[in-house]
């Protein structure tokens, strides 16, 4: 991802304020309505133990073997709790540099959805993570993005052991966020996000999404979320409030900013889209895309409360979407 302050975000005709879609179109039937829901839950030390193990796959640049090792590795948890994963291989265009001599990459998303009550007439909330790592000698990325993995993948637990929600949930690991180069330039970056954008176009899925929530960078010890400017404000503002009421007001009111992360694809179609991030990683943002972006800097008690936010927050929206 990459920071910028003042610039100007994407140019979008709606009827919100950023250009996104109103959100209330849910499709429940009161029957749907009147069912207890069991409350999804989030364990903060399985999660941690999760983000152990991905770091110790080491680097994961795309199309590296520690890559496809994570790959497997959320398949079969994913799969151990009964959701169906699916795959996206695709190759594209990259710059040419000492890691991609050819100018392409193989690059392969995963996802997985939780069927909602109404099946194919549910709305659709995506809940979103990067899985790679940059091109960088030594960084494991324990914060960018192992942290919003081994979350992700602990929140499609927690809301697949609770059964049929009101909305579909995807749980999606997009590969190729990362620049393949040092810096950030268009295009190259989010490539995974920008593929399934237009896998999502095509199969006229899109008019069923109702939100895109991003998790990139929640597990620094001195967290601090960053207050993203692109994303869409009433839901940026809706996870927050949440939060408040639940006792997090304290990790918020960091820095303003805009940040170009995974979301922007979502927002260019006019889907809500928001990016649940801290980028002031270290003093200065130190650790960030460095060898010290590693456990020891990161904290369980972070990764928890994020995961709890992000709990809270989704919860909302389903909510919302049932208005």
């Amino acid at each position: 991802m990459l920071a910028g302050i003042l610039a100007c975000a994407p140019a979008n005709s709606t009827t919100d304020s950023q250009g996104t879609r109103s959100p209330e179109s849910g499709s429940q039937t009161p029957a749907d309505d009147a069912k207890p829901l069991q409350a999804p839950t989030f364990d903060g030390k399985r999660a941690w133990k999760d983000l152990e193990t991905i770091v110790g796959f080491g680097p994961r640049p795309a199309g590296s073997p520690a890559l496809e090792t994570l790959r497997a590795f959320l398949t079969k948890e994913l799969e151990e709790v009964g959701l169906k994963v699916r795959r996206e291989d695709f190759i594209d265009e990259v710059p040419v540099t000492p890691n991609t001599p050819d100018g392409r990459l193989a690059f392969a998303n995963l996802y997985a959805d939780l069927p909602g009550r109404a099946g194919d007439e549910s709305p659709i909330v995506i809940v979103a993570t990067h899985i790679d790592t940059k091109f960088l000698p030594g960084f494991v990325g324990a914060n960018d993005a192992g942290s919003s993995t081994a979350a992700v993948l602990e929140l499609a637990r927690g809301f697949a052991g609770t059964g049929p929600r009101p909305v579909t949930y995807r749980f999606l690991f997009l590969d190729g966020e990362e620049a393949v180069r040092t810096f950030w330039e268009d295009p190259d970056n989010t490539y995974g996000s920008r593929h399934h954008a237009k896998q999502v176009a095509k199969s006229g899925e899109v008019d069923r999404i109702k939100a895109f929530v991003l998790l990139d960078m929640i597990a620094d010890k001195d967290l601090k979320y960053t207050t993203e400017l692109y994303s869409t404000k009433w839901l940026r503002e809706l996870f927050e409030t949440e939060a408040r009421k639940a006792g997090y007001g304290k990790y918020f009111g960091g820095r303003s900013q805009l940040v170009k992360d995974d979301h922007l694809p979502w927002l260019d179609m006019r889907i809500p889209a928001f990016d649940l991030i801290d980028l002031e990683y270290g003093p200065m943002n130190a650790y960030w895309h460095t060898s010290d972006d590693n456990l020891e800097n990161c904290s369980e008690e972070s990764l928890t409360v994020s995961g709890e936010v992000a709990r809270l927050g989704l919860l909302a929206l389903e909510k919302r979407l049932q208005k």
